[in-house]
């Protein structure tokens, strides 16, 4: 399984989603899109209906932010 999770700084949500993650032992491939530019080109490439982080990618298929995670992980 190949997952990346998409992150900001200081952001709680993404620290929440990683902290799953790990208490999953789920290796995951992390993306700070805290630089502005490489964050307006995510966004742009997902669309104009995503604003927020993180986003996680499972096998190149988006599964949404904290609460899409941790439904897909069943808690």
């Amino acid at each position: 399984m190949k997952v990346k999770i998409y992150t900001k700084d200081n952001c709680i949500w993404c620290d929440r989603a990683k902290g799953l993650l790990n208490a999953h032992s789920i290796d995951f491939n992390e993306v700070d899109l805290s630089n502005d530019i490489e964050r307006q080109n995510f966004y742009k490439k997902i669309g104009d209906n995503v604003k927020t982080v993180p986003q996680v990618y499972i096998d190149d298929k988006r599964i949404g932010g904290y609460p899409q995670l941790k439904e897909w992980l069943n808690e």
